[in-house]
C-alpha cells in the first residue's frame, strides 16, 4: 500500500524565533510502520487523501489576476501571500503563565504568525468571582510577574482565565482575530459562578441540597442529580425554584448584555452557546417556560438557548459574529443528526447563528489518539463528512473550534503519532468547502486544567517544539502559501493560482523603480 507521509519537517522560522530541527527519522519518507497500523491506513487510503488534496485545490484556492501599469513586457513579478483568508487558531488561556518570560514570549509570538486567530476565555466561574465585579482589567495576578513567581500555578483560581482586556488589546496589536469562548454554558463545575447558588432562598438552597446531593463534585450534573428530582416535571421544578428562576434568568441576561456593551465591535466573534444539544434531544428547551430543567446541567434559564441568541443578536448589531459550538468526540453518528436539528429549529424560530463549531478531543481513555493509530473507528474520514454534511445542511460555514491531539506517550513515537494524526485531520478539515477555521486546544503541554494529563500541546511545557508543531506549521505556512514569480504579458498582466488571502505583489516600473501593492485574492 502507498503510505501517506509527513511534509518535509524542516525548521520553520517565526520572526526572530527560529526553533532548530528536531532529530529527524532514517528518512524523509520513512515507513510509518511501527507507528500507525493498517487498519488506520485502510481508513486513510489513497483514496481518500487524493480526494481530500483535490478538494483543497478546489475550495481553498481561486484564480488571481492583475494588469499593472507602467510595467514592461515580460518583466519578472514577486507574488507574496502575506496572510490566510482562513482562520487558524489556539486559545490564548495561557498568556504570562508559562513561568518564565522566554516561554511566554515564544507563546505570543506564534499569534499573528502561525496563528491568525485567538480564543479568549470567558468563563462566568473565574470571570465573575463576586457579583458585578467582572474581570475585564489587568490586576496583579494576571501578570506575568505574578505568574513567574507562583510556585502552584495549577492550584491558581485563575489559571487558564487570564484577565480579557490584555488578551484583547494584544489580538488587536497583532491584528488577529479574537475569539470570546463562552457566554453561555450550563456547567456547573467549570462555568456557573460559586456565587449563584447564594441567590437562593432558604427554603431552595434545602430543596436544592436534597436534589443535587453531589454538588459541586462533578463534572456532569446528571451524574448528581437525585431519583427524586428525576421524577419531578419542569413545571413542579419551577414552582421549587420559582425565585431562582427569576435569578437565573436576570443574571444570564445581565452577563451577555455587560460583556456586549463593554466589547463592542473589539471581540470579532463569539461561542454564544456551549454544549446545549442535549436539551434539544430531550425536548426540555420549552418555549416561554421561566427554567430549563436541563438534563445535564440542572437548573437553567427557561429556553436558555434561543434566548440567548436573541439577546446576542440584539447587542451585538451585527458587530461579531455569533457561533453555537457543541462537541462531536465520541463515534456515535446520531449526534451530528440532533445537533444539525437543534441549529435548524433556531433558525426556524428566527435566533441569528452565523457559524456552527465543532469540538474534537482526542484525549480520554475512551478516545484517544492511540486508539486512533491503532485503527479503531474515531475521527476517520467517512465519520468526519458525515457530521459535515449533515451540519452543511443549514448552510452555514463550519468551524472546528475546539481540537485535541495527543502525543500517547512522552517517547519519538508518540510525537509522530501525534504528527501523522494532526497532518491528516488538518488537511481533511482545511480541504471541506464550508469550513472556516481551526483551532487547536491547549497549545502547551501541560497547561490544561488541573489533574488534566494533557500531551496534546504542539510544545512541550518548556516550549520546545514537537513533531507535531512540525507538520502543522509546515502546512500552514508552506505548504498552503502561495509564493511565485511571474512575468507580466504584453498587456502587464499576470495571471495566478494560488491559496485565498492576502498577497503583495512587488515589480520593477519602466524607470526602474520598485513598487509594490496588496491584493486580497478571493
Amino acid at each position: 500500500m502507498k503510505r501517506f507521509v509527513l511534509p518535509m519537517l524542516c525548521a520553520v522560522t517565526i520572526s526572530h524565533l527560529s526553533y532548530a530541527q528536531p532529530s529527524m527519522p532514517r528518512s524523509q519518507k520513512e515507513d510509518t510502520k511501527g507507528y500507525m497500523s493498517e487498519a488506520y491506513w485502510a481508513k486513510w487510503n489513497d483514496e481518500e487523501l487524493k480526494r481530500i488534496e483535490q478538494d483543497i485545490e478546489r475550495f481553498r484556492k481561486a484564480d488571481g489576476e492583475v494588469t499593472l501599469e507602467n510595467v514592461a513586457k515580460n518583466s519578472e513579478v514577486k507574488i507574496e501571500q502575506l496572510s490566510h483568508e482562513f482562520k487558524f487558531g489556539a486559545h490564548l488561556f495561557n498568556y504570562n503563565q508559562l513561568g518564565k518570560t522566554e516561554y511566554n514570549e515564544r507563546y505570543k509570538e506564534l499569534y499573528g504568525t502561525l496563528f491568525n486567530s485567538a480564543t479568549i476565555p470567558f468563563y462566568w466561574r473565574e470571570f465573575e468571582t463576586e457579583p458585578n465585579r467582572l474581570r475585564f482589567a489587568t490586576e496583579y495576578w494576571d501578570t506575568e510577574e505574578y505568574w513567574n513567581n507562583c510556585p502552584d500555578p495549577y492550584d491558581q483560581p485563575h489559571w487558564r482565565r487570564p484577565s480579557t482586556d490584555q488578551i484583547v488589546e494584544f489580538c488587536q496589536q497583532k491584528g488577529i482575530r479574537s475569539h470570546g469562548h463562552v457566554l453561555v454554558w450550563g456547567n456547573r463545575k467549570w462555568h456557573h459562578p460559586e456565587w449563584m447558588l447564594e441567590t437562593m432562598t432558604q427554603s431552595e438552597r434545602e430543596a436544592y441540597a436534597k436534589f443535587f446531593p453531589n454538588e459541586p463534585d462533578r463534572f456532569r450534573d446528571e451524574d448528581a442529580m437525585s431519583e427524586e428530582y428525576k421524577n419531578l416535571s419542569a413545571d413542579e421544578v419551577g414552582k421549587i425554584f420559582k425565585h431562582y428562576a427569576d435569578t437565573l434568568t436576570y443574571v444570564y441576561d445581565q452577563r451577555i448584555r455587560r460583556i456586549a456593551e463593554h466589547y463592542k465591535s473589539a471581540v470579532k466573534s463569539w461561542d454564544v452557546v456551549n454544549e446545549s444539544y442535549f436539551d434539544h434531544r430531550d425536548n426540555t428547551l420549552v418555549p416561554g417556560a421561566k427554567l430549563t430543567k436541563s438534563t445535564r446541567f440542572g437548573l437553567m434559564p427557561g429556553d436558555y438557548v434561543y434566548r440567548a441568541y436573541k439577546l446576542a443578536e440584539e447587542l451585538n448589531k451585527g458587530n461579531a459574529l455569533l457561533y453555537i459550538n457543541e462537541t462531536m468526540s465520541d463515534s456515535k453518528y446520531e449526534n451530528a443528526d440532533i445537533y444539525s436539528d437543534q441549529v435548524k429549529h433556531l433558525l426556524e424560530r428566527g435566533a441569528k447563528i452565523d457559524v456552527i463549531g465543532i469540538q474534537m478531543h482526542l484525549a480520554r481513555t475512551h478516545r484517544n489518539t492511540e486508539h486512533v493509530a491503532q485503527g479503531k473507528e474515531f475521527w476517520t474520514p467517512e465519520k468526519a463528512y458525515y457530521i459535515f454534511d449533515k451540519l452543511s445542511e443549514n448552510n452555514l460555514p463550519l468551524c472546528m473550534s475546539e481540537t485535541t491531539i495527543t502525543s500517547p506517550g512522552s517517547d519519538y513515537r508518540g510525537e509522530m503519532i501525534q504528527a501523522i494524526v494532526a497532518t491528516n485531520l488538518f488537511r481533511l478539515w482545511f480541504s471541506y468547502p464550508t469550513m472556516n477555521s481551526i483551532n487547536w486546544w491547549n497549545l502547551v503541554d501541560g497547561c490544561g486544567y488541573k489533574d488534566d494529563p494533557t500531551i496534546s500541546g504542539l510544545f512541550t511545557r518548556d516550549m520546545k517544539p514537537k513533531l507535531a508543531y512540525y507538520a502543522v506549521s509546515n502546512l500552514i505556512l508552506k505548504e498552503w502559501r502561495t509564493n511565485e514569480t511571474l512575468h507580466t504579458d504584453a498587456e502587464g498582466k499576470i495571471s495566478w493560482r494560488g491559496f485565498k488571502g492576502k498577497y503583495r505583489i512587488t515589480w520593477n516600473d519602466s524607470e526602474g523603480k520598485e513598487q509594490s501593492a496588496e491584493y486580497h485574492l478571493r
